[in-house]
């Protein structure tokens, strides 16, 4: 378990500082707008099933999973909801943040890692202790959360393996969206055989990325 020093960022929400990696877990510029604006926005309501299998890389604070859990109340939705995580959280760091206040958010911190968890009627969590690279998912899912630390914090989260292996567990048309759009992100994510659309970042950021699997190509595929 790691323990971040919590800072508040620019829209009064409360986001973490990674002790070893020095990267804070959301923009300070606003932790809830970017983790509605990017994910919930451009992924979550982006998407089409009633039911949504959804995958996070890099559960971190929970924000992102506790706003999905609320946008699935109020679109009448139900989600399966796998997170994975190297750091994990200790829960009395996760207590100490303003979203604790929120009746599901504690249970996301204390269900158990490896297991799936009813934290609500519409929302099942489970959270993965592990890093990512060599991991082998058993499920397959509609929508990627990249959440990762920046590329150039984490240059190994961001390659064309790792997102050729992200890419063969979507569903045909699956989706992930991140935060980055730097250039070497968008090449990896086109060679794994995604097709990459460049959108409007969050609060002021020029850009961000949503890519789609296409239904009829193979994930690893080289694309020009």
């Amino acid at each position: 378990m790691v323990r971040p020093e919590i800072e508040i960022t620019d829209d009064g929400s409360p986001t973490l500082r990674h002790p070893l990696t020095g990267d804070t877990y959301h923009s300070l510029r606003g932790a809830v707008g970017e983790a509605l604006h990017v994910f919930v926005r451009e992924g979550f309501s982006f998407v089409g099933p009633s039911d949504v299998r959804v995958l996070e890389i890099g559960f971190g604070s929970g924000l992102n999973a506790l706003l999905t859990a609320r946008a699935a109340a109020r679109q009448g939705r139900k989600v399966r909801y796998t997170a994975i995580e190297r750091y994990p959280v200790a829960a009395e760091v996760a207590a100490r943040l303003d979203y604790a206040s929120d009746p599901l958010f504690m249970p996301m911190h204390e269900a158990p890692w490896g297991a799936w968890t009813e934290i609500a009627p519409h929302f099942r969590l489970k959270k993965i202790e592990a890093s990512l690279p060599g991991y082998r998912f058993d499920d397959t899912f509609d929508l990627i959360y990249f959440d990762a630390f920046a590329p150039d914090t984490q240059p190994e989260m961001w390659s064309r393996e790792i997102f050729a292996h992200l890419c063969d567990r979507l569903s045909p048309g699956g989706v992930l969206v991140t935060y980055s759009a730097k250039g070497t992100v968008k090449e990896n994510l086109r060679a794994a055989g995604f097709d990459v659309r460049r959108l409007p970042g969050a609060l002021g950021k020029r850009h961000m990325i949503r890519a789609v699997k296409p239904s009829c190509s193979p994930a690893n595929e080289q694309r020009p």
